[in-house]
């Protein structure tokens, strides 16, 4: 199969088991498109996919960086670009699972990664300005903020970098046609029901440990905690905050990423949307459509 599959969807939809099935079937080999899972020790908070779940399954770009490190859409795409190559360059199809919106964004309307590096004396400027002057610097320099962008400072400081020093456009081209981009979608009580007992499950198998140790290795100004999963969890930990209220914070959350994930799907051009049911039933819809084209 010449192009490449990729499938995004809200958290808990049940992504990753939908692709590993998926891929058994067709010969593929997974890229994830997860802005935490690329870190080590973030497991439990990530929802990481063990050993176990991949069934076999190879997958890339996941625990590539410690949890102090910094890692980019720019990153990312040169990172899955690289992977592609490697999955098809052995005669194997290719498969893109995960839910960072931006990263699939980034993708498919082929953002100019070039190679714009870090400018640290720009960067200490910006760092000292509130996110509401950051914003405006970066829509001086002709960029039109996306509202997933607004709050979120690494994001600006990066793009306003690569404005100022390479005057490189971030906005978007055609959809890439090398792509099939499936968009997962389901009732919506069922999928934040699927979310309230994910996190109960992630209490039981120790994600407040997790983020302890986690907190010893990387400040919470590192990216990997602010993920959501850990800043949650992190008021209790300092004893700010009852265990009670964390987890509920945490669902709440969950369930409105969920819903920006759902709503993020208009931002595509050419997607083909599945109401999963069962996982069976979603696979065989995927591979009834690609078997046609």
């Amino acid at each position: 199969m010449k192009k490449s599959i990729i499938i995004y969807g809200p958290t808990a939809i049940g992504k990753s088991d939908i692709a590993v099935e998926l891929a058994k079937i067709i010969d593929a080999e997974i890229i994830s498109a997860d802005s935490m899972q690329i870190y080590k020790d973030l497991n439990i908070g990530s929802a990481k996919i063990t050993q176990e779940e991949m069934q076999g399954v190879l997958h890339h770009l996941i625990n590539i960086r410690e949890c102090n490190q910094e890692y980019s859409v720019f990153d990312f795409i040169n990172d899955c670009k690289k992977s592609i190559q490697d999955i098809k360059s052995r005669g194997k199809n290719v498969i893109i699972c995960g839910g960072t919106g931006l990263y699939i964004k980034a993708l498919l309307y082929g953002y100019n990664c070039g190679n714009a590096g870090k400018d640290n004396i720009l960067r200490a400027e910006l760092e000292q300005l509130a996110t509401e002057d950051l914003c405006k610097r970066l829509e001086g320099l002709g960029y039109s903020i996306k509202q997933d962008d607004k709050n979120n400072r690494h994001r600006l400081i990066r793009y306003i970098e690569l404005y100022s020093n390479s005057k490189q456009k971030l906005e978007k081209s055609k959809q890439n046609d090398e792509f099939i981009l499936f968009g997962l979608t389901g009732d919506r009580k069922v999928i934040y029901e699927r979310i309230n007992n994910r996190v109960d499950k992630m209490i039981y198998q120790g994600l407040v440990e997790e983020t302890k140790y986690l907190m010893q290795k990387a400040t919470v100004d590192c990216q990997s905690m602010k993920a959501i999963g850990y800043k949650e969890i992190v008021p209790y930990i300092e004893h700010k905050d009852s265990l009670e209220n964390c987890v509920n914070l945490l669902k709440q959350k969950t369930r409105n990423y969920a819903k920006r994930q759902i709503t993020f799907m208009n931002q595509f051009d050419n997607i083909i949307k599945i109401e999963v049911n069962t996982k069976q039933q979603a696979v065989s819809e995927i591979l009834d459509y690609i078997s046609k084209k």
